[in-house]
């Protein structure tokens, strides 16, 4: 039987403690228990325990300046199977970009103790910032007859739009029934019944939030999702929630894409109301494509998503699509032994805490990478490990993808191909690089040594051949190397990992072997930062991104 302990043994006056019980103790809902039974993933992970420990805060070192380089076109071909190895390394964590509105709030201890709360300075705001519509603003109703669903429209409206909509809502939730995700939380009587409440909009899909006094958004998406207050008979953080999504036009499938993200939306925020914003937006991405799969908004997201590795893994926002769903499902391939979003759901049922009443701020910690980096704690893995194991299965997806590393990504065509730094012909070596931009922390890096038979023309025999890496990046970044061969068939012939060290900013190592070769594919990943203290905490946004350098020879 599973068990949970409690998050927070050396600061209970700042944090509330998880109860140290078994899961049939104090009755937690069954949706919960199904939830939580879930991880029973593969190994030690069934034994998740949240012994999770945030951090102590620190002023990051001072970034030094990176010199960009020009992107390389040529790509290489996909691997054939993953041979992965732990290196068995402390967790990383991240430097922060100083912000002007940051208390910087003191943290728990180190990673290994069960450390104290967090400030909630960047945790999500209990309240709302989207408003549910008033009722005199969408007078027009439509109600499933089986599920807990209604649609909400404007006068004026179609009433085939509110049933075309409610028809998407039902094969979504019924799709999540089929995966035993929990439904949305009944909300009272906020939209006229405790139905879940998804609400029309007049406005075309793109760009209509812009026109919401309400709404104050920079960047307008198409969806926007909001939540009503902390449910009080809830455990944990719960809370109902809504959306507001463009009415459909009756063609394409951004529709049913829409509200299958709302609901998943409102799925994971029965589970965490508190989740980081980017946790909640991948997990719904994620779900949407499985209940309506959408081409044409999945591969502009993933496309998005490939084209900047540079980027944190928590970069997303709720109310759009986002590339990162292929986290979540690198996990469920990775490690997920049940349905579809087990893992994903799961950790968000692991991080789920109590709020205070009248806190302004949801009590985010800990969140969900300490549950994961609890877990693989388990099975002897760090959160590093795995984010150099994600980086490497980026790399072959889409038209390089061969169904080993995350079956099913092969649909994305050239939108899949991540975007390499450099490709480098074997004939050039030496050579020193480095990155267009720098990288933030669980970001990743990629270069391409070319050893076809043009490029190793001026060389020697690769079979006597040996090509040595140094690696140099800046403080307090603690990166991740692997060297990943790669056969003129595009498939994975072998990969050399090379540890980072805590304390040092160099990574050194020698590849033979090269015979039968297309080429050597260098995978860099931003593992946070070297202070053991500190480890990486998706609620530190903005973070600060630190530049390398990479000197190849032969």
């Amino acid at each position: 039987m599973l068990s949970k302990r409690s998050c927070s043994t050396q600061a209970p006056s700042r944090r509330p403690e998880r109860a140290s019980a078994t899961l049939d103790a104090t009755a937690p809902p069954p949706w919960r228990r199904a939830a939580l039974a879930a991880l029973a993933l593969a190994g030690p992970v069934a034994g998740l325990q949240v012994a999770c420990a945030p951090e102590a805060a620190a002023p990051p070192a001072p970034e030094a300046a990176a010199r960009p380089a020009p992107e390389a076109a040529a790509r290489p071909a996909p691997e054939a199977t993953a041979l992965p190895s732990a290196l068995a390394t402390s967790a990383g964590a991240q430097g922060r970009a100083p912000a002007a509105d940051d208390a910087g709030a003191a943290r728990g201890p180190a990673e290994g103790d069960a450390g104290a709360a967090g400030s909630t300075a960047d945790a999500r705001p209990v309240v709302s910032p989207v408003l549910r519509p008033a009722p005199h603003e969408a007078p027009q109703r439509a109600c499933s007859f089986t599920l807990p669903l209604c649609v909400h429209a404007p006068a004026g409206l179609p009433g085939a739009a509110l049933l075309e909509s409610l028809a998407h809502a039902e094969a979504a939730l019924r799709t999540y029934d089929a995966l035993g995700l929990p439904r949305p939380l009944p909300d009272g009587d906020r939209g006229g019944s405790p139905s879940y409440d998804l609400y029309l909009e007049r406005d075309p899909r793109r760009g209509f939030l812009a026109q919401d006094p309400r709404h104050h958004d920079p960047h307008p998406r198409p969806i926007r999702v909001g939540h009503d207050l902390r449910a009080p008979a809830e455990r944990f953080d719960a809370a109902s929630a809504f959306a507001v999504i463009a009415a459909p036009e009756g063609r394409g499938c951004a529709g049913a894409s829409d509200a299958a993200y709302a609901l998943a939306h409102a799925a994971a925020m029965r589970l965490d109301a508190g989740a980081e914003e980017s946790a909640l937006a991948m997990t719904a991405s994620y779900l949407a494509t499985i209940a309506a799969p959408c081409a044409a908004e999945e591969l502009a997201a993933v496309d998005a998503f490939q084209r900047a590795p540079e980027r944190a893994l928590t970069g997303a926002t709720l109310g759009a699509l986002d590339g990162s769903l292929l986290f979540p499902w690198y996990l469920d391939h990775a490690y997920g032994t049940g349905p579809p979003a087990q893992v994903a759901m799961s950790l968000l049922a692991i991080a789920a805490q109590s709020t205070p009443p009248g806190a302004p701020r949801f009590r985010a910690e800990p969140d969900v990478f300490d549950a994961l980096r609890a877990s693989l704690r388990a099975r002897g893995k760090d959160l590093d490990d795995l984010l150099l194991e994600f980086a490497i299965a980026r790399a072959f997806l889409g038209s390089r993808g061969d169904g080993a590393h995350l079956p099913g990504a092969e649909r994305f065509g050239d939108f899949g191909r991540v975007r390499f730094e450099w490709s480098l012909p074997y004939a050039s070596l030496p050579r020193r690089v480095a990155p267009l931009r720098p990288i933030e922390p669980t970001g990743a890096t990629y270069l391409w040594l070319d050893l076809g038979a043009g490029a190793a023309a001026a060389g020697p025999d690769l079979k006597a051949a040996e090509i040595t890496l140094v690696a140099d990046w800046e403080l307090p970044a603690l990166f991740r190397w692997a060297i990943v061969k790669v056969d003129r068939q595009g498939a994975e012939a072998g990969r050399v990992e090379v540890a980072g060290i805590y304390g040092s900013t160099r990574a050194q190592r020698t590849v033979v072997g090269l015979d039968g070769l297309a080429g050597l594919l260098i995978v860099g990943v931003n593992a946070g930062s070297m202070i053991r203290s500190r480890p990486f905490d998706p609620d530190e946004a903005p973070f600060m991104p630190h530049a390398y350098t990479v000197w190849l020879s032969r």
